[in-house]
């Protein structure tokens, strides 16, 4: 029997929620991205020699697995798409039968019938999805606009004491990162959603999911630290607004 399509859409929610706030840089979420990052800590795929593989609580890994059926949807209309590709590249039936190990040329007739059926239905139910991707864009792009010399601020202090954190040099993320927020900021009309989207990537490289947070060091130790707990605090908003954005979606569909 399928699950009461409320309390459906709300495990969807909550899962993305926690895949966002501990996998996800940035806004943009890949359901098989996402799955694979949550393995790769499950099962200690990133950790050193002699080092223990971060403890993975239950709750990531069920929140991984409300992905996969958007994974396979994503995957079916890659399918379609490459299927309908090369028909109009004049390929026949029975070759594209053959590239998909099917015996028949109507045997990929049929599951490229079935693929078109599948995407058609996908369609009307991604709509719910997108209009919540939407309602939470718009809500941090509003928050982001009211707020942007709060964020350019934060950003600027940010930048400003990143040397405190010596393994920020040595990951392959941060560095860009910084320089990329480096940038937005001398454009006088640096976008404040931009910003914050660049904060919560450098917010998961100071505090990676898992482990300790990385501890500032040096003659600027003291002042790394209070301008960490000020991104914190900006952050924590960020996710308070997509939160209530949720909220009062949900709430007009009671």
């Amino acid at each position: 029997m399928a699950i009461d399509p409320v309390k459906r859409q709300r495990v969807l929610e909550a899962a993305e929620e926690l895949l966002r706030e501990r996998y996800v840089e940035g806004e943009y979420l890949d359901p098989m991205r996402v799955m694979l990052a949550v393995r790769a800590q499950a099962f200690g795929y990133f950790a050193r020699d002699g080092e223990e593989a971060t403890e993975v609580p239950a709750e990531d890994l069920l929140a991984a697995l409300t992905q996969v059926e958007a994974a396979r949807a994503r995957l079916d209309a890659l399918e379609s798409n490459l299927i309908r590709g090369a028909r109009e590249r004049k390929a026949s039936w029975q070759r594209i039968a053959d590239s998909l190990g099917l015996e028949h040329r109507q045997a990929a007739e049929a599951r490229a019938t079935r693929l078109e059926r599948a995407l058609s239905h996908n369609r009307d139910r991604d709509v719910h999805a997108q209009r919540g991707e939407r309602a939470r864009r718009r809500a941090v792009d509003a928050w982001c606009a009211a707020q942007l010399p709060r964020i350019r601020e934060t950003a600027a202090a940010l930048v400003d004491v990143a040397g405190a954190w010596p393994e920020l040099a040595e990951d392959y993320i941060a560095p860009y990162t910084l320089r990329s927020i480096d940038a937005r900021l001398r454009a006088e009309d640096g976008d404040g959603a931009q910003l914050v989207e660049e904060l919560e990537t450098m917010g998961m490289r100071l505090m990676p999911y898992g482990k300790p947070p990385l501890e500032p060091s040096g003659e600027r130790a003291v002042e790394a630290a209070r301008v960490h707990g000020v991104v914190k605090a900006l952050l924590d908003e960020v996710r308070q607004v997509r939160l209530e954005a949720d909220a009062a979606r949900l709430s007009t569909k009671r």
